[in-house]
């Protein structure tokens, strides 16, 4: 493994909140136990949807643990990415009072953002009921997160907001790693964070998406996505200086690409080119070679042309031979697809794996696709060693970003 790079990227924190965990230790042993959080939706009313599952997060007071005055204007999505924001930071054991804050950036992904808290008031609007606030539309923005960050903990340094699609918060993560890696900050706070909306729900179901029942990514039968909310916050910081304050490390960041398929804008290049070429590119920003690569946390949708058009593409950067060798696992198959915060949360999921050394399953795949024949790790996470890793994005509009991530010595 060549890491000639002059400045390494290491994780150091992380925060996750998921409709299979509420913190890292519950989301890492629900990946492990195979657990889905795929069921009834509750933060809207369904009705006249064929579908009425998705992948909620369980926590009904998201405001516990933050001072009230500070909540009020806050949307569903920046509480979950706030909750996560703060686990973060205490497992990093970073002393924030010892921090040059203008070294310190925050790079999120954005997704609806806080849509859900507009739908609430338009509808209230409509009723006739004017409690609500007009200030609480502030809260629909994506960039809000970002914002809200970066003034409750006084970070001064890169801040920016990345909206592209289902690949954002991954996108976001490779940001911030050129940031470190260049010499422009110490310390990047990174990742996403998603609610569930109308919007994003009447949406899918509109281009005809949502599998009724749960997704099964890879699986012959599979039907389409399920929709999940949540938030991962990775904290992205200079090697050396973590090493300096003997700091737990996760995982390291080996290298990152991002391309564009252009090619359609819900569909992926039948022919997978930009996928390929993505994984390829980030590879080799990452001075690895295919058969370094342990294990594929696959982007794994479940629609019906994205699981064969990555399959695809994982044989051909690969090969035949080395692609049957991957581990390759979909781990939306429990968390549901979390959208402008599914990059992050996929990252956490592989980092962990790197961490702890397992390969979280893909469940409910019970009948291969002929098409889609490599090892998805069906329903029963595995013990294995794991050096490199690799996280996929694909996103709408051919959107695409795969993060090379790696064991730290």
């Amino acid at each position: 493994m060549n890491k000639g790079h002059k400045i390494r990227v290491v994780v150091t924190g992380l925060g996750v909140i998921t409709a299979i965990g509420e913190t890292v230790t519950a989301f890492r042993d629900g990946l492990i136990q195979g657990a889905c959080g795929i069921g009834p939706v509750t933060v809207f009313d369904t009705t006249g949807f064929s579908c009425h599952t998705a992948a909620q997060v369980k926590k009904t007071d998201l405001k516990e643990g933050f001072e009230s005055g500070r909540t009020k204007r806050m949307s569903r999505c920046d509480l979950l990415g706030l909750t996560a924001a703060k686990e973060a930071f205490r497992n990093s054991g970073l002393r924030l009072n010892t921090l040059d804050r203008n070294r310190v950036g925050v790079i999120l992904g954005g997704g609806a953002g806080g849509m859900l808290s507009w739908e609430k008031y338009r509808r209230s609007q409509w009723a006739g009921r004017h409690a609500r606030k007009p200030s609480q539309v502030l809260a629909s923005a994506p960039c809000t997160l970002t914002d809200q960050i970066a003034s409750q903990y006084g970070f001064y340094g890169y801040r920016a907001t990345i909206s592209t699609a289902c690949s954002s918060s991954g996108t976001s993560i490779g940001y911030g790693f050129d940031l470190i890696r260049s010499g422009e900050q110490d310390v990047v706070v990174t990742g996403g964070s998603e609610a569930l909306s109308e919007l994003t729900f009447s949406g899918f179901h509109s281009l005809r998406l949502v599998d009724p029942e749960y997704c099964r990514p890879f699986d012959q039968n599979r039907g389409g996505l399920s929709l999940g909310e949540g938030a991962a916050i990775l904290i992205l910081e200079n090697y050396s200086l973590a090493r300096s304050r003997q700091a737990k490390i996760y995982a390291e960041v080996l290298g990152y690409a991002v391309n564009a398929d252009a090619f359609h804008m819900t569909s992926p290049d039948p022919n997978a080119d930009g996928m390929t070429r993505v994984m390829k590119k980030a590879l080799d920003i990452a001075r690895l070679d295919v058969n370094e690569v342990d294990y594929i946390n696959a982007h794994g949708t479940a629609t019906p042309v994205n699981d064969k058009t990555e399959t695809l593409a994982i044989k051909k950067v690969f090969g035949e031979t080395g692609a049957k060798l991957l581990a390759i696992s979909s781990t939306k198959s429990m968390v549901g697809h979390c959208l402008g915060a599914a990059g992050a949360i996929e990252a956490a999921a592989t980092v962990l794996a790197i961490h702890e050394q397992f390969v979280p399953p893909t469940i409910h795949l019970d009948t291969f696709d002929p098409e889609c024949d490599l090892d998805y790790v069906p329903n029963q996470y595995r013990r294995q060693k794991l050096a490199v890793a690799l996280s996929n994005s694909f996103a709408f509009g051919g959107n695409n970003t795969t993060l090379v991530l790696g064991k730290a010595d």
